[in-house]
């Protein structure tokens, strides 16, 4: 039967081990019940700065084999501007048994290493040039996958029910893109409306349905392939002279945010 026990903390009562091993696992308890059915993936925050030496993961949350990891202060992390392809990473340890009980830990890595699918979960990737600054603020909708000094993030899986999805803020930015056309087709309309409703990431079956009604196909997507059909859906509805001026930047401009 549904139950709420509440521990009552008053002066002179005795304090029972049940009474706070309640307050230890209701947090956890109502985590898991909600995030049950979700997939491995950033579930919330997990924002990147760039700064002088490298760049800066803010706090956040990311699901990997059921588990929650948190990040609850800005982590930091240097690295050199090469001009190559970098990834930002979590590896995740195999579980440890403390004194205190399970622990799961986890190492933030910076490399030109593709992440392991096994072990490894990318939060972004970057091509930094020499003397550039790493940025993090877009022009548009098609400046996500601009090449250079960009943190790109088009790739990083989200959590989702039952399987990983994008970035919501990539979704927001292309409703809001599309809205400033006008939109005749009924698909469009209410893809818009869900996307600037959105307060996490997007169901990947509403995306995939969304993109086969929208497009006449019968496929799966992966994150690349969703961003560059949501762009040739805007572009077919007028977001073309947008593209144009999508990335700002010259090689060798320092970049400020």
């Amino acid at each position: 039967m549904f139950q709420n026990t509440y521990p009552v903390f008053e002066a002179k009562r005795l304090l029972k081990k049940e009474m706070l091993e309640n307050l230890r696992d209701f947090p956890r308890n109502l985590f898991d019940l909600q995030y049950q059915a979700y997939s491995d993936g950033i579930l919330t925050g997990c924002a990147i700065k760039g700064n002088e030496t490298g760049l800066t993961i803010l706090p956040g949350v990311v699901l990997y084999k059921g588990v929650p990891y948190f990040l609850t202060e800005p982590y930091s992390v240097s690295h050199t501007a090469e001009g190559k392809l970098v990834y930002v990473k979590v590896h995740f340890w195999d579980k440890a048994i403390g004194t205190g009980g399970e622990e799961f830990f986890s190492q933030i890595v910076v490399d030109e290493q593709e992440p392991d699918a096994e072990q490894e979960m990318e939060l972004a990737r970057f091509k930094l040039q020499p003397g550039a600054r790493l940025r993090s603020e877009y022009v548009n909708f098609y400046d996500y996958e601009t090449e250079f000094d960009t943190v790109i993030r088009i790739h990083a899986p989200y959590a989702a029910p039952e399987h990983s999805s994008m970035w919501p803020q990539i979704c927001q930015s292309f409703a809001r893109e599309m809205m400033k056309h006008p939109i005749t087709d009924i698909w469009d309309s209410a893809f818009c409306i869900s996307c600037l409703q959105m307060t996490e990431a997007m169901s990947y079956e509403a995306l995939r349905g969304y993109l086969n009604m929208r497009l006449g196909r019968n496929r799966e997507y992966t994150n690349a392939q969703i961003y560059a059909a949501l762009k040739s859906i805007l572009r077919e509805n007028g977001g073309r002279e947008d593209e144009s001026g999508r990335s700002p930047k010259k090689e060798g401009t320092l970049l400020m945010i």
